[in-house]
């Protein structure tokens, strides 16, 4: 943690003790007495920074290879607010001494305060090689790898670091994330109790509390922002009752989300502004209606939204799949034309179109909304994912494999283009061809339950049982309730003699499997957070 007092102090950006170290560094250093650059470091160690400047260049022209001088000169000009020109001085250090790991690191440092995060990362790897043991690189590659998301690699570099973490809520949050990413909920957890124990700003609360609910700390947020709500008061803080709404229909608390949401409604009514903000409760209100199996409801709520926000695809969107779920296809049809009237170069909602029509039994318009997507070069898979679906509903298997393979030539292996074409092959009566993508699916997808068991019917349509035993136990394991993997168990068992397994999974094997997941629909597009207007950012009491 060398040779940054200053710089840190200036930048507020010190984790702990590494602030006492820049007066030893400066202080090791042995010019002659009365020499410009022991004159300089004394300068910048008592903050005379113009003084410190004019020794500093004296020195260079006294010693124009000592590369200590622009390193430090580097220092004392990112104290002065001159970043490009502290950063030609770290490099030109470098240049005459590659060996030197101050100038590397601090470079490093310099890169990562201005969010330039590959030339910092490059940086502070090199004055690691020249010394791994050196604290404040590693410190600082683990900021750097958080700001990047690449948490395992930041997680891994803070340790080596053995630097306290900084009780700063900010960074709090950010280890916070890394860790929900990782799957580490109880670092997660912690580090959130710890950033609640400190003052936050209100953005910051929301982030905490959206971060407790993604770990279903579900009652913690809730208090936070029902805390917030009442502490900033309905007049100017009606952003916080909009988020304690969305925190409500997060958490599955449905009734009082469509309460909380309503009188978020009904405040924006009174300012005679209805309009996007409208529309974001209104959504939350129809999505927590559809939950409630209150289909008529949801309707209602999500026609509302889209009439405030016309523009907002994600919207109609919602709508639509509402009307989707309840089976109401032609107005599902009707309301997505709505959406492409207001919203002509929507992907999104021209996907929604081939889908409503496909789900209507209008095969013809929807072969045409799908084939117009990939003429169009489609760069996602969903599009030949829509024009494959129709083609089997239409009876036409080996089209649609030959249509998901030219797919996979343009954009690559992908689960959905390998699953459908799997399930087409196997509709043609082309098993082993039906095999092979299958595998690929898994492989591109090993937790898809799906891919794992149609691998597992179709080897045991091959007469590979025991692969299909295999394939089918672990598409049970992913989803022990799966009702065909119990039932292709059954079957597998019994062709490999094993009467007891057979009877086993035909007994817990009720239910007829159903139909493939509809790829082309998905969930309800939630809205987002809100957070307070600038220069209404308040510390939480």
């Amino acid at each position: 943690m060398n040779y940054f007092l200053n710089l840190i102090l200036c930048l507020h950006l010190c984790p702990g003790s590494e602030c006492v170290s820049y007066t030893r560094s400066v202080e090791s250093q042995q010019p002659a007495q009365g020499d410009a650059f022991q004159r300089g470091l004394a300068a910048l160690k008592e903050n005379r920074l113009e003084d410190a400047h004019a020794e500093f260049t004296t020195a260079e022209h006294e010693h124009p290879e000592d590369a200590r001088i622009h390193n430090f000169r580097g220092i004392l000009l990112v104290q002065m607010g001159k970043n490009a020109e502290a950063a030609v001085e770290y490099l030109e250090a470098i240049r005459l001494d590659p060996l030197l790991e101050d100038a590397y690191r601090n470079l490093g440092f310099l890169r990562w305060t201005e969010h330039q995060l590959v030339p910092a990362r490059e940086a502070l790897l090199h004055a690691v090689e020249l010394s791994p043991d050196d604290s404040f690189a590693h410190y600082y590659l683990g900021r750097v790898g958080l700001d990047a998301q690449q948490y395992e690699q930041a997680f891994h570099e803070l340790e080596l670091s053995h630097q306290p973490l900084p009780a700063e809520p900010g960074f709090l949050i950010q280890v916070a994330t890394g860790y929900i990413a990782l799957g580490r909920q109880d670092d997660a957890r912690k580090s959130l109790e710890r950033a609640m124990s400190l003052r936050l700003r209100d953005a910051q609360s929301v982030g905490v509390a959206a971060l407790l609910l993604s770990i279903h700390e579900n009652a913690s947020a809730i208090n936070i922002l029902r805390t917030l709500n009442k502490s900033r008061g309905a007049a100017q803080a009606s952003w916080a009752q909009f988020d304690l709404a969305l925190a409500h229909l997060l958490s599955g608390s449905y009734l009082e989300a469509a309460d909380e949401a309503l009188i978020y409604a009904k405040a924006v009514r009174a300012t005679g502004a209805e309009s996007a903000e409208s529309a974001q409760a209104w959504s939350v209100i129809g999505i927590a209606d559809a939950r409630l199996n209150h289909g008529e409801e949801s309707v209602d709520a999500l026609r509302r939204a889209a009439s405030f926000a016309p523009h907002g695809e994600e919207h109609w969107l919602n709508l639509t799949r509402e009307l989707m779920e309840l089976n109401r296809f032609p107005e599902a049809v009707t309301e997505t034309q709505n959406g492409l009237a207001a919203n002509p170069k929507s992907y999104a909602l021209h996907l929604r179109l081939g889908a409503a029509y496909l789900a209507a039994g209008r095969y013809a318009e929807s072969e045409t909304v799908f084939r117009d997507l990939v003429a169009a070069g489609d760069p996602l898979p969903l599009g030949y994912v829509g024009l494959a679906q129709v083609l089997l509903r239409t009876g036409r298997a080996e089209d649609a494999a030959a249509e998901l393979a030219d797919a996979e030539k343009k954009l690559g292996p992908k689960f959905l283009l390998s699953y459908f074409r799997g399930l087409a092959l196997a509709r043609a009566a082309k098993p082993a061809e039906a095999l092979d993508a299958f595998q690929q699916a898994v492989q591109l997808d090993p937790k898809n339950v799906e891919a794992r068991v149609n691998l597992g019917k179709t080897q045991l349509t091959q007469g590979h049982v025991n692969e299909a035993i295999s394939a089918l136990l672990e598409g049970l394991r992913l989803d022990p309730g799966n009702t065909q993997a119990k039932r292709l168990l059954s079957q597998a068992y019994r062709r490999a003699g094993d009467a007891k397994n057979a009877t086993k999974y035909a007994e817990s094997s009720t239910e007829s499997p159903g139909e493939p997941p509809n790829d082309l629909i998905g969930d309800f597009f939630v809205p987002d957070w809100r957070v307070p207007p600038d220069g209404a950012d308040k510390t939480v009491p």
